[in-house]
């Protein structure tokens, strides 16, 4: 089988952390038996000439990314497409679309593909649909979180959401919650497979605390909480820093700290509420880090932090989990699904203030004498290689109803 993956989230020279979890799903699929995989990334256009010091960061690193790369073997494109930012997102769809059909085109004459693995449901899905129709090609479609946690309420959008996952050849869901959504746009049940995420076993597994600690020039004797996420709005990083401003003034306070992994577009905000707050001694900005970096400060934390709500299955928890790190997470759909009991973290309920939930959650985790062998196993339960043999019979069974309805046309005109 001859798989092109569509998708903006894939990571780059310039962005190696971006889109990660569908870079290893996908080379784990392409690792299986009779499957060959390419990859096209489309990425906004913006003139290289005007990439100047007023233009902001990040457009700055897309005007950067090469037209080709190649990717554990894989070869992709990456094609560039209009984006008008916060104006227009009804057409998001059409010009990425537009912006990749050459690229698609050509691939598809050069060796064509029985299929195309698109992955967030808009734009991206969306586009990669029109690209199918063109080319005959069946679409099965990937939703991961915010394309449908958030997207759907946007009213202009969900129609357009609708109208994608209605003309999909399959739909995955990466949890429950996310299938349950896409029922309430009026999806059939049977259409949707549920398919979690996994994780690379060889790089997240329980190491040891102190020799993390040393390597990375940590108190050992203080309690350290970590966070990791991009620093934007969605991820209310700011309701942790709030937390722990709560958790300073408490008479039982022994000096807990909070190392925020990351970067994005609410650092200087973030940093301003750190100083705002007086826990500049306390509450770190690392800025980001690659991911086989991660499992070191997974191993020298005592708990992980997470306050996003929309999400669809965040590898950090399982990755984090997966190095025998308990979790207190916002109680939201995904998330739940895989803090399933209080054995490997705890979770803030919906109803309660955030900075609450998460100072009142983070004393108590801080109490309990966890058992991390035993969250280590439940987080690396299920490897990327368990993902890719699921996704390739979604696949193989969408090819199989395209070509048989291929047969039944055909036949109808004998």
């Amino acid at each position: 089988m001859n798989i092109l993956v569509f998708t903006t989230l894939w990571p780059n020279s310039e962005e190696p952390n971006f889109g990660v979890f569908i870079k290893h799903r996908a080379v784990a699929l392409s690792r299986l038996e009779d499957v060959t995989m390419r990859v096209v990334a489309p990425v906004p256009y913006f003139p290289r000439a005007l990439a100047g010091a007023l233009l902001p960061q990040a457009w700055q690193v897309k005007a950067r990314i090469r037209a080709r790369e190649l990717t554990e073997g894989l070869p992709v494109e990456h094609p560039r497409y209009l984006v008008t930012p916060k104006l227009g997102m009804r057409y998001y769809g059409r010009w990425m679309a537009r912006g990749a059909e050459a690229v698609v085109r050509r691939l598809h004459a050069q060796q064509p593909f029985d299929l195309i693995d698109a992955h967030y449901i808009y734009p991206d899905c969306y586009a990669a649909l029109q690209l199918g129709r063109a080319l005959d090609v069946p679409v099965v479609m990937t939703a991961h979180g915010s394309d449908i946690n958030s997207f759907t309420r946007l009213p202009h959008i969900r129609p357009l959401i609708a109208q994608a996952l209605s003309a999909a050849s399959g739909i995955i869901a990466v949890s429950s919650g996310i299938r349950r959504e896409m029922i309430a746009l009026g999806l059939p049940p049977e259409r949707i497979a549920v398919i979690r995420n996994g994780i690379d076993r060889s790089i997240f597994y329980p190491r040891d605390r102190a020799a993390a600690r040393r390597a990375l020039g940590l108190d050992d004797k203080r309690r350290i909480f970590i966070t990791v996420g991009r620093l934007e709005p969605v991820k209310r990083i700011g309701h942790l820093i709030s937390a722990m401003a709560r958790l300073a003034q408490r008479p039982d306070d022994d000096g807990a700290m909070l190392y925020i992994i990351g970067d994005g577009a609410e650092r200087a905000a973030l940093a301003a509420q750190i100083s705002r707050a007086g826990l500049q001694e306390r509450v770190f900005l690392t800025g980001a880090r690659l991911q086989s970096e991660l499992p070191e400060w997974y191993a020298a934390a005592d708990l992980f932090c997470f306050a996003s709500q929309s999400e669809g299955c965040p590898n950090v928890l399982l990755e984090a989990m997966a190095c025998g790190l308990p979790i207190v997470a916002a109680d939201a759909p995904g998330i739940d699904e895989l803090i399933m009991n209080s054995a490997c973290g705890l979770l803030v309920p919906s109803a309660q203030s955030p900075a609450e939930g998460f100072a009142e959650k983070l004393a108590l985790a801080s109490e309990i004498a966890w058992d991390r062998q035993a969250i280590a196993t439940q987080g690396g339960a299920r490897a990327w290689e368990d993902v890719a043999c699921e996704v390739k019979e979604v696949l193989t069974e969408a090819v199989a109803r395209h070509r048989s309805r291929h047969v039944h046309r055909n036949g109808s005109h004998c």
